[in-house]
């Protein structure tokens, strides 16, 4: 049973640093979390087109910074790198690929991401102890 499902529904690098962070410190502890890319947080994927919210654009380079300072990166390919190789269940919505136009996430490494069909969705969040969108 998966305990956490956190859905990264933007496509902020704000949000990939918070999400897959979270995810990957409550993987250290042994949850057991998944990660859902859905809604702008997938199309950002497709894309390859990342920005900061714009009340954090001005703290961009900051964030950075201290990101590499703190030993986390700030690249969301290389957040999804790192998740995937703490364990991190990483998942593609296919609901929202379809209603993206079908386009399949141009990865580094292609298996980055699992897909999850919307029934497979579903199910997960009604068995999920926790569940919370960033």
């Amino acid at each position: 049973m998966v305990e956490t499902v956190i859905l990264c529904k933007e496509g902020t690098i704000n949000s990939y640093l918070s999400a897959l962070v979270i995810a990957i410190n409550k993987k250290k502890k042994g949850e057991d979390v998944l990660v859902v890319f859905m809604q702008e947080g997938l199309a950002a994927l497709v894309d390859k087109k990342f920005r900061f919210t714009p009340g954090l654009e001005p703290y961009a380079k900051e964030i950075e910074k201290n990101a590499t300072i703190m030993g986390v990166p700030s690249d969301p390919f290389e957040l999804i790198k790192e998740a995937k190789n703490a364990g991190v269940s990483l998942y593609a919505c296919q609901a929202w690929m379809k209603l993206l136009g079908g386009k399949p996430p141009k990865f580094p490494v292609p298996a980055d991401l699992q897909k999850l069909e919307l029934s497979e969705l579903i199910e997960t969040l009604d068995k999920a102890k926790k569940v919370f969108s960033i």
